[in-house]
């Protein structure tokens, strides 16, 4: 007999941590560049930085969505694209005011980011409806 999953007892708890996520993305992208919090070593892996983040940042996201809404269409996919890339720019522009630099490649890599974090998402997703549609838990 297939268990059907309950998707209602994480709702509560991705919200917190996405919430949570965002102000430490918030509070890692305004400090000042010298400030002691900052590792130096994260100069030359900056690109990945940004990527990374926002690849969870997406992935989050849609969970958040998913598990309020169902499952999430490719529009939907695009939409959540779209609200990580346009707050990855505004991240960006509020960045000049602490000092930092406002760089059109940490945006892009921001982007990128995004984009194969929706799509592991997805694949993530089918694997695991396909896992439960077939019986194995």
């Amino acid at each position: 007999m297939l268990k059907r999953f309950n998707s209602s007892r994480l709702r509560t708890p991705v919200q917190f941590v996405l919430a949570g996520y965002l102000i430490m993305l918030l509070i890692g992208t305004h400090l000042p560049p010298n400030s002691r919090f900052l590792p130096s070593a994260l100069n030359n892996i900056d690109k990945l930085c940004h990527f990374s983040a926002y690849a969870v940042f997406a992935v989050l996201l849609a969970s958040t969505w998913q598990l309020a809404a169902g499952a999430l269409s490719v529009r939907q996919l695009f939409w959540t694209w779209l609200a990580v890339t346009v707050f990855g720019a505004l991240d960006e522009l509020t960045q000049i005011p602490v000092g930092r630099d406002c760089d059109f490649w940490d945006w892009t890599a921001d982007a990128t980011g995004a984009a194969v974090g929706l799509l592991i998402f997805a694949w993530l997703r089918d694997k695991i409806a396909a896992r439960f549609s077939n019986g194995k838990e």
